[in-house]
């Protein structure tokens, strides 16, 4: 049914009923041959609806969340709080990768902080990594799972740390062993280089299977949802 003429303040109408209608097919129209054109209505709370409105909504964490739960750990990104403390730890170094940046909470703060350090971004979900690549021209990004991309950890530069927000504990077994073995070579590789983890729980985020690698817990975020716990790994003779 077509929305009533609209009043302007002198009681004179701005369009009829039918001209509003008229001009709702064309915009629809226009719409449909521009996508990236967001029709939006002032009903419902001025909520955007459209095309793209769709798009963005299963381009979220929930969304990811709900199609691969083991691989994305949770449905809302990590805290700007968590993020700086996480960056905190990467200063210093020639290159920055980081491993399962999902929305790019993490990848923004690293990407301010450290200007000058290379930027290396490996996320498993295509439709991620592609919102990575067009925010962050400036950094390599890699679609696939981090012991899909070991020849892209193992080329780094000597000095390099891996930022990671992988979920290891909810992990299927043979994916997080495999990244597990994969990131001790990334660090057996050269003894300056080092891992940054968070966890949610006490335990250290995963166990390593060669004992010459050891975590150590660095810092506690409670501004986060759910708190968490950052931990640094590296050899542990340094």
């Amino acid at each position: 049914m077509a929305r009533p003429a609209t009043r302007r303040r002198g009681g004179t109408s701005s369009r009829s009923a039918g001209e509003a209608a008229a001009h709702g097919e064309s915009s629809a129209g226009r719409v449909a041959d521009q996508p990236w054109m967001i029709p939006r209505t002032r009903g419902n709370g001025g909520a955007t609806r459209g095309p793209l409105a769709l798009a963005a909504f299963t381009d979220t964490m929930l969304v990811h969340f709900l199609r691969a739960p083991t691989f994305m750990g949770g449905i809302v990104p990590s805290s700007s709080v968590l993020a700086r403390a996480m960056s905190r730890q990467a200063a210093g170094f020639e290159a920055v990768v980081e491993l399962g940046a999902g929305t790019g909470s993490v990848t923004r703060r690293l990407a301010a902080d450290h200007p000058r350090a290379a930027l290396t971004v490996i996320e498993r979900e295509p439709a991620l990594a592609r919102r990575l690549a067009r925010g962050f021209s400036h950094a390599r990004v890699h679609d696939g799972c981090v012991h899909d991309c070991i020849e892209c950890l193992l080329d780094q530069p000597p000095r390099t740390v891996a930022v990671s927000s992988l979920p290891f504990r909810s992990l299927p077994d043979d994916v997080a062993a495999a990244t597990v073995g994969a990131l001790e070579r990334f660090l057996l590789a050269d003894p300056g280089r080092r891992l940054v983890q968070y966890s949610y729980g006490l335990r250290e985020p995963f166990e390593f299977r060669d004992a010459r690698l050891a975590w150590r817990r660095v810092e506690r975020v409670w501004r986060n949802v759910p708190p968490a716990i950052v931990w640094i790994a590296g050899s542990s003779g340094r």
